[in-house]
């Protein structure tokens, strides 16, 4: 067994307990997507489980909680077929055989929180600041912050990287670190405690968000796999917007979160899910995406086409399919 695919396995075996490993019933289609962390990045996720889409696409999706830095390579190997789409992005540009296909954030969404005792930006220096992994759209988003707030991030702050959201809030409770970005439903039972917020991602970072990326080789080989996926999280998009109660019900049983804390979580991402383009994206923010990860691997943004990093054909066949028709996204038609 290679060690790609026994890093593989142990991550699936210690996935969250959701997981199953049983075999798909007779019919269904087995597919495997990893994920950073569980949390409110994938609420489409949890509702298409919840609600039976994957079901009714005959799609027996396994989740698999995976540190990006050994998502990617598995998705390179072809050992899960759905991966993160931030760093899928930055190894596209390195010449990976990997494309976006799908967003459900048309901005970051991360909540940059601070202890009680912080003030202020100025209260920062010299402190330890949490992201997930570095180069991850957390760290990057982290230190756009930390620049507009005056700071150099380089020079006037520390950085541990803790992957899982859980363990970050952990780490800001316990005084381990003083701040982090954190998404809107860590965010907000974090200022139930006493933490504040001082600023939004969306403000320095307004890039598509929370997407999914897979191999070239799905593309070519299975695309039927590819819609299913689609068709479940698009109808969760639309279930989340008509049915925000029921979708916070399910965000608070399936990530233990405080029904209030779940709703108003709720609330917060819905303005950043696109009425008129659910799933997509605009080209003004993937450019932005661009021309901030690509000049760090020695890349002209300028010269980089999106066709290299992402394929929305998948997600326009299934809107069409669905009777919608995007607006103000990337190659709406």
């Amino acid at each position: 067994m290679n060690r790609m695919v026994f890093t593989f396995l142990v991550s699936v075996l210690s996935a969250t307990p959701a997981v199953s490993l049983a075999q798909p019933s007779k019919g269904m289609i087995s597919a495997y997507q990893a994920i950073s962390t569980p949390d409110f990045g994938y609420l489409p996720n949890y509702v298409a489980r919840a609600r039976g889409f994957f079901t009714d696409e005959r799609l027996d999706l396994k989740v698999i909680v995976m540190n990006s830095r050994v998502s990617m390579p598995a998705l390179i190997a072809n050992e899960v077929h759905f991966g993160v789409a931030g760093p899928s992005i930055t190894g596209a540009l390195r010449g990976a055989p990997l494309k976006a296909i799908f967003f459900i954030y048309n901005t970051s969404t991360f909540q940059f929180v601070v202890r009680p005792e912080i003030r202020g930006a100025e209260d920062l220096r010299g402190k330890t600041i949490a992201v997930s992994t570095p180069g991850s759209t957390n760290d990057q988003a982290t230190r756009l912050i930390l620049n507009k707030l005056g700071l150099d991030p380089v020079r006037d702050v520390k950085f541990i990287a803790i992957g899982d959201a859980k363990a970050r809030m952990i780490a800001m409770e316990t005084g381990q670190v003083a701040a982090a970005s954190n998404n809107p439903d860590v965010a907000a039972e974090l200022v139930r405690k006493g933490f504040r917020i001082l600023m939004h991602s969306g403000d320095v970072f307004p890039v598509p968000f929370s997407g999914t990326a897979v191999n070239d080789r799905l593309i070519r080989e299975n695309p039927d796999m590819i819609k299913k996926w689609l068709r479940a999280h698009v109808r969760a998009l639309l279930f989340i917007r008509q049915r925000p109660d029921e979708a916070a019900q399910i965000a608070a049983k399936t990530l233990r979160l405080n029904p209030e804390v779940a709703r108003e979580a709720v609330d917060q991402v819905l303005q950043f899910m696109s009425p008129d383009d659910p799933g997509g994206f605009t080209e003004k923010g993937i450019r932005v995406f661009l021309q901030e990860s690509a000049p760090r691997l020695g890349v002209d943004p300028d010269k980089v086409a999106i066709s290299q990093v992402a394929d929305v054909s998948f997600l326009r066949e299934v809107q069409r399919q669905m009777g919608i028709h995007c607006r103000g996204g990337y190659a709406c038609q």
